[in-house]
């Protein structure tokens, strides 16, 4: 039998032995025993692993011990592959939809040109309006009084602005020259009211702090694949409920709940991303869901100037959301996560399919993973599973929190 290099991976080593014993001469004992009990079961009986280990220990050098169980679940199955693939699109759908929405407000809210609306039968220009109606020192926020229509021309003919009483406008024009329609003109959010501008921006910062608390707890608890259609949902319901809102404190709330959902998806999908790739593979898969992140950014300003109008761009801006309903199907639950919580089966039952849709050996794979799985179940036995917000200012964490902290 050819020895391996001492360089090369657990797997090749099964296939080496594979190879060597299906090669040897079979004899009358051996042909009984496997007529019994099928040609695949002395891979797995007792007499069968121990033979199969000792070829391992003179063809292989033993490996570390941090390598063992768990970790290697996706590199035994690929952990870079078509499988790994389709979860990379829904993460880099989820991460654009996030992007799109945490900059919508930009194009919602833009500096718009304002001044007081003009009477609803006053024929008159909005240039003859400024120059007649609106102080010079105060263009956005408040006009001359006129006790009615006449008032007006009777002030143009004067053209006087001398010691002339000015009040608080209680309705704006807009112009619509670049912007057809914002959030600003909607709902008046100019001059005493621009705060609440500034108000749902932070509402929507503080949806993304309770996804943090909450949605990631829950699919800790529950598992990875259910909270993410629910955050989606979540997602889709609020992201509609913005478009169609009747008034500003609706689409605060709506923006809120959107905020949550968004992040959830978001978050939960990296982290199940990085529980089913191999590790050498994580910093490449993370940089392309960054770049999806950024490159939805991009996308909005070409949406606005394209639409004009922030209900149009609300419904556009959710088609992402939408897609990612569709594509439920192709997310797997976190092999990581079942094994944590018990459910080996289930665990081995994914990582089966991973194998097959990334073109490995199912005889050598399913080998390997029961392997795995066993050590796995053992390391798990064995932690420490109370878990407090305090772990992340242990010694070993208390760098990594300090620096992703002052990143984000």
């Amino acid at each position: 039998m050819r020895v391996c290099p001492a360089d090369q991976c657990h797997v090749i080593c099964h296939a080496c032995f594979l190879r060597h014993w299906l090669s040897q001469p079979v004899s009358q004992e051996t042909r009984s025993y496997r007529s019994s009990m099928g040609n695949m079961s002395v891979l797995t009986s007792a007499s069968g692993y121990q033979t199969k280990k000792s070829v391992m220990e003179k063809t292989c050098p033993p490996k570390k011990a941090e390598d063992d169980g768990q970790r290697d679940l996706m590199e035994l199955v690929k952990g870079h592959g078509p499988w790994q693939w389709r979860m990379l699109t829904v993460v880099i759908i989820s991460c654009m939809f996030e992007g799109l929405n945490n900059m919508a407000m930009v194009f919602f809210a833009p500096n718009l040109d304002h001044w007081c609306a003009r009477p609803p039968d006053a024929n008159i220009s909005v240039e003859e309006w400024k120059k007649i109606a609106i102080p010079p020192g105060d263009q956005h926020c408040s006009m001359y009084k006129f006790f009615n229509v006449s008032d007006i021309f009777e002030e143009n003919l004067q053209n006087s602005s001398t010691n002339r009483e000015t009040v608080t406008c209680s309705s704006w024009e807009y112009d619509d020259s670049t912007y057809q329609s914002t959030v600003l003109s909607e709902w008046d959010l100019v001059c005493h009211r621009e705060w609440l501008v500034s108000l749902s921006k932070s509402v929507y910062i503080a949806g993304f702090f309770c996804s943090a608390v909450s949605f990631t707890y829950l699919a800790d608890k529950y598992g990875r694949k259910p909270v993410l259609i629910v955050c989606n949902i979540i997602a889709v319901i609020s992201a509609i409920l913005c478009a169609y809102s009747t008034s500003f404190a609706m689409f605060a709330v709506a923006r809120f709940c959107l905020a949550t959902g968004a992040s959830g998806i978001e978050k939960i999908g990296f982290v199940l991303l990085m529980e089913i790739i191999s590790p050498e593979f994580r910093a490449t898969y993370a940089l392309a869901t960054d770049l999806a992140w950024i490159a939805g950014a991009l996308c909005l300003p070409a949406i606005a100037w394209f639409l004009r109008n922030w209900f149009w761009m609300q419904i556009v801006i959710t088609l992402p959301s939408i897609v990612l309903l569709a594509c439920f199907w192709l997310i797997p639950e976190s092999p990581r996560w079942l094994l944590a919580h018990e459910k080996a089966d289930e665990a081995m039952k994914i990582l089966t399919e991973t194998a097959h849709k990334n073109g490995l050996d199912p005889v050598i794979t399913n080998f390997e993973l029961k392997e795995a799985i066993s050590k796995s179940i053992k390391a798990n036995e064995n932690d420490d599973k109370s878990v407090n917000i305090l772990q992340l200012f242990k010694p070993e964490l208390r760098k990594r929190t300090c620096v992703i902290w002052f990143v984000w």
